[in-house]
């Protein structure tokens, strides 16, 4: 059996005591890129934070995170990624909630 990529790697430039540094997601596009980059980015001890995506056949996006104090940057993406996963689990329980509620409209489609 073929051995994964590690799914976050840091890219080389990247300060040693990161706290700038880019970091690379396997695997993930636009969508985790955007909602991450909005989650970093509502740390008041983050500086800037941005992503891209290099080429629309890479299946990777780019995350280049830059702290105040000499922070680190893998503490910021750690938390970020931990606090993304909590909303989205509260928004999933809200919607599972809710659809077992049966309240919403029902249609069939005719052809």
């Amino acid at each position: 059996m073929a051995e994964l990529p590690p799914k976050v790697t840091i890219m080389k430039g990247a300060s040693p005591d990161l706290s700038a540094a880019t970091y690379q997601i396997h695997d993930e596009g636009h969508t985790i890129g955007n909602a991450l980059r909005w989650m970093i980015m509502k740390n008041p001890k983050v500086e800037f934070c941005g992503y891209s995506a290099p080429h629309p056949s890479e299946n990777v996006i780019q995350v280049r995170i830059q702290m105040y104090d000499n922070l680190s940057s893998l503490s910021a993406l750690i938390t970020a990624l931990a606090d993304l996963d909590k909303l989205c689990e509260t928004i999933e329980d809200a919607y599972v909630a809710d659809l077992r509620k049966k309240t919403y409209e029902r249609w069939d489609e005719r052809a």
